[in-house]
């Protein structure tokens, strides 16, 4: 596999409203959740790591740099718009901020597809995971113009773009927390596993 030179862009913003209280700086197995991404982005060796909305996370283990979402409130379209535009390399792979398992090994795979489109998307027991996917940086020209036309669905905006799936994943890899119960789920699955 040849390297692939990459920004790693993590979505921070959103209202957590089924969470109640900001995903990214939930106590995660003793750290900020948000961690789990830029951890998992930094060990998969990302040129640079871009955090959109929300706070700026205190990570000591890499550089951050941290981003205004550009179009708040108005859902993940917008927080990729961001990041896709601030980024300085050629590819991108963003996350979400709340992925519990996330890791570079997965990342790693993903890059493996790099040449193959405009959006590398694995795809978990039928779900494509669009918010840790790979995106040619170029990209966002046809984001922006989707949004400018009132397009607010990622979904949506992605159907000008060129779409890679990849389907060897195991659907645990994208376990996110969006309320308190998929947490106390997820740990206590670990538990049993190490039991």
């Amino acid at each position: 596999m040849h390297h692939v030179n990459f920004s790693g862009i993590v979505l921070n913003g959103g209202n957590s409203s089924r969470m109640g209280t900001p995903k990214g700086e939930i106590n995660f197995l003793g750290r900020p959740l948000i961690d789990r991404a830029v951890v998992a982005l930094q060990e998969s060796g990302a040129s640079e790591i871009i955090v959109v909305g929300g706070s700026k996370p205190e990570l000591a283990t890499k550089e951050l740099s941290y981003v205004e979402d550009m179009y708040p409130g108005e859902g993940p379209l917008g927080g990729v718009i961001t990041g896709l535009l601030t980024a300085h390399f050629d590819h991108a792979v963003v996350l979400s901020n709340d992925f519990m398992s996330i890791d570079a090994g997965t990342i790693e795979k993903i890059l493996g597809f790099s040449q193959k489109a405009d959006l590398v998307v694995p795809v978990a027991e039928g779900i494509p995971q669009v918010l840790s996917g790979l995106w040619k940086v170029s990209s966002v020209q046809a984001l922006l113009e989707e949004y400018e036309l009132g397009t607010r669905s990622l979904k949506s905006a992605i159907e000008k773009l060129s779409v890679f799936e990849i389907y060897e994943f195991e659907a645990a890899k994208f376990a996110n927390a969006n309320t308190p119960s998929d947490i106390i789920e997820y740990i206590a699955k670990l538990e049993e596993n190490i039991e």
